[in-house]
């Protein structure tokens, strides 16, 4: 993939025809805004301020999510997604719906889209289908408090067009918990068959969850999902102690028997694919955070292996903690690196961080945070289109939130 382009034919590549037929995404990717002309000229290690994006005409704006590394970046829409509740059992009293919100940011644009507003919490209405799921009176599925924080538990499936997460459901609100209860523990109560990853079709603008024969893997807190557009399957880890392969064509989960050393933490990591190599590359989990010289690791998807890769150097001034809620990990493709942003804990560990996979290697360098730029809670991802990274940063459930973006190095 080309690292960089020429404003005419950057815009050529973001103005692509529409791939989404129905629903919020119909008609994307937008129309190029004023702002990638400034992003297209930003220098080597330079930041940019976009402020805040504009508002979903009925939804307003996303709101900020804690423990929620990840955005998945669909290139070919030109959007980014968000899912995963902020505070727990959280929600927004002026629209009435739970914090299962499903959110794309327009980079084009730069505004909000909302996808899925989240569960109606006082007229939830719902039933259990043959398999156990939840569904709408027409059938509908739809995943109702099935994400407490994304973690790093959310990928876009590039092949299919579809945005995924596995689930990790927690606490929720008492009112949305009282309708609930009344189809899951009424009379017509089924147990859940095994299941796969929850999709959103971008196409169609529906969820869609299928049920699957020969089990499935449990999910939970602090889980890894990445989707592998070479094998066209999704990659998942579980508490640290599973690995599956989910085979959306098959509708069939693997499950994988790694070699080499588990890592060494106990859930939580931040993670990135490694697309030249093919490779997740995670680190810096907690409960507990992972003892000795080392916190990155390495999954080998072509081989079925774990590796210690042993880099040179050390991030975050020898702190083996950057988990979900204090960092994200995203991976430049033009530059073949990954980027570590550990932007919670101690002020003195934060700033940017650089792995070299190709040396094996984190660079000596922390490169600082300009002075303006205050962190919140934060969300982030790659594009490749741009050559950037780009940061959504706000209050843990508020609507506050703004875009700074980053370039490592113009290629």
């Amino acid at each position: 993939m080309k690292a960089a382009c020429s404003l005419p034919a950057l815009l050529f590549v973001l103005t692509l025809s529409a791939q989404a037929a129905e629903g919020p995404l119909a008609g994307l990717p937008s129309k190029p805004g004023e702002h990638l002309t400034k992003i297209a000229a930003l220098g080597d290690d330079s930041w940019l301020h976009l402020g805040s994006p504009a508002a979903d005409p009925k939804w307003g704006k996303a709101r900020g999510r804690s423990w929620t590394a990840a955005m998945p970046y669909a290139s070919d829409l030109g959007v980014a997604f968000l899912y995963g509740e902020g505070v727990h059992g959280w929600w927004n009293e002026k629209t009435g719906r739970y914090m299962d919100d499903l959110w794309a940011y327009d980079v084009n644009a730069h505004r909000w889209i909302c996808v899925y507003p989240g569960a109606d919490v006082k007229n939830l209405d719902l039933k259990l289908d043959e398999n156990g799921f939840e569904v709408t009176k027409d059938g509908e599925p739809i995943p109702v408090a099935q994400m407490v924080h994304g973690y790093q538990a959310v990928a876009y499936d590039s092949d299919r067009k579809k945005f995924l997460f596995m689930p990790c459901p927690g606490g929720y609100d008492s009112i949305l918990r009282k309708r609930r209860d009344t189809w899951l523990k009424g009379p017509d109560k089924k147990p859940a068959k095994p299941a796969s990853p929850w999709y959103f079709d971008t196409a169609t603008g529906k969820w869609e969850r299928r049920a699957v024969e020969g089990g499935a893997p449990r999910s939970s807190f602090g889980d890894v999902l990445v989707y592998s557009s070479t094998l066209k399957q999704a990659f998942f880890q579980h508490a640290n102690q599973e690995v599956w392969l989910y085979d959306y064509a098959a509708n069939k989960w693997t499950k994988k028997t790694p070699r080499g050393p588990a890592p060494p933490w106990g859930i939580d990591p931040t993670a990135c694919l490694d697309t030249k190599r093919d490779r997740v590359v995670m680190g810096g989990g907690s409960y507990p955070v992972a003892k000795g010289p080392n916190a990155l690791w390495l999954y080998d998807l072509k081989t079925d292996a774990w590796i210690d890769p042993k880099p040179s150097g050390q991030p975050c001034r020898g702190s083996n903690s950057y988990a979900t809620n204090i960092a994200t990990m995203t991976y430049d493709a033009a530059n073949d690196v990954a980027l570590l942003n550990r932007h919670g804990g101690e002020a003195r560990e934060r700033g940017l961080y650089i792995y070299d996979p190709a040396r094996n290697a984190w660079s000596g360098d922390l490169k600082p945070f300009p002075k303006d730029l205050r962190w919140q809670q934060v969300n982030a991802f790659y594009a490749p289109e741009l050559g950037v990274h780009v940061f959504h940063t706000a209050g843990d459930s508020r609507d506050d939130g703004t875009i700074w973006v980053y370039r490592y190095r113009r290629k």
